[in-house]
């Protein structure tokens, strides 16, 4: 059994043609950026929507854990006392409370990214996993990519390859695309940023690269955390010397990732941070380009 959040479908920015993304629960990483906070840990988490909330109470009197407190405009939920049962949700009816962390066996997550087959068929699409970190639950990933490369499906993963040396090489005979992060190149900036060293996950990377796995190395560019040039050029002549053939792609950071962490009454530390302009992007990717990365796309 594994724990997934969200199925993304029609997806076609992870993977070639027309795909079906699950995002899977549980990261070894703590990144201050996190996009998707929901996929952090592992086991349902209770996501609070409050806008959508039209304040009916009926979550109030269904929480048998008093967990859901009535506000005069709508509702908050006390995290410390909530055992994420569901009931709260299950008896929103406008949506505004979801349980996000469903626990699946690979063949009944592969039934319903298979719901979507005619569009890998007529597109050369296929499936991805993503997360979280998929490979934090890297024995039901493996499950889940035999029982696709089983029916002939286009498989990628997403990861940031934070992950022993023997579950990457189990896993690279299931994987016709990895789609690989690399944040921070200076180790110490790596642990202070994500919680944890990046020298396994340069390991794996090189692996990867020494043995022409199909990669795509993406690099987040957030806001005074990746965007210095002088990470930027330490990872472009990084991946030059290590993956001569490699294909970048510098991921913008996106500022509507601070509604999730209301939802989940998390704190966001980049709060007050701006998308990048159309020239600043132009500009940072001129940078990438002239440390001999082989393509940015």
């Amino acid at each position: 059994m594994g724990e997934y959040f969200d199925i993304k479908r029609f997806a076609v920015h992870d993977g070639p043609g027309i795909r079906a993304t699950a995002f899977l629960k549980g990261c070894p990483l703590d990144c201050v950026w996190c996009h998707n906070p929901e996929g952090k840990r592992r086991g349902p988490e209770i996501c609070h929507l409050s806008s959508l909330c039209i304040g009916c109470k009926a979550c109030v009197s269904a929480c048998e854990q008093r967990a859901a407190i009535p506000q005069r405009h709508g509702v908050t939920i006390d995290r410390k006392n909530c055992i994420c049962c569901g009931s709260c949700a299950a008896a929103c009816p406008a949506g505004a409370l979801t349980v996000k962390g469903v626990r699946i066996s690979a063949e009944k997550l592969m039934d319903e990214l298979a719901r979507d087959e005619v569009f890998f068929r007529t597109s050369g699409g296929g499936i991805t996993l993503s997360g979280g970190d998929p490979l934090f639950q890297s024995k039901f990933t493996a499950e889940v990519l035999q029982i696709a490369k089983s029916k002939g499906y286009h498989t990628a993963v997403e990861t940031c390859l934070y992950a022993s040396s023997e579950a990457i090489s189990e896993l690279c005979g299931l994987v016709d695309l990895w789609l690989t992060d690399l944040k921070i190149r200076n180790d110490s900036e790596h642990k202070r940023l994500t919680g944890r060293s990046n020298r396994q996950i340069l390991k794996n990377y090189e692996y990867l690269a020494r043995h022409n796995h199909p990669m795509l190395t993406r690099i987040p560019v957030i806001p005074g955390c990746t965007d210095s040039n002088e990470n930027l050029v330490d990872l472009g002549r990084y991946i030059a010397k290590t993956n001569p053939t490699a294909h970048v792609e510098l991921m913008f950071y996106n500022p509507l990732a601070a509604s999730k962490y209301q939802s989940y009454d998390i704190t966001y530390l980049l709060s007050g941070s701006n998308a990048y302009t159309l020239v600043r992007q132009n500009e940072l990717k001129t940078l990438m380009a002239s440390t001999g990365v082989a393509k940015i796309i």
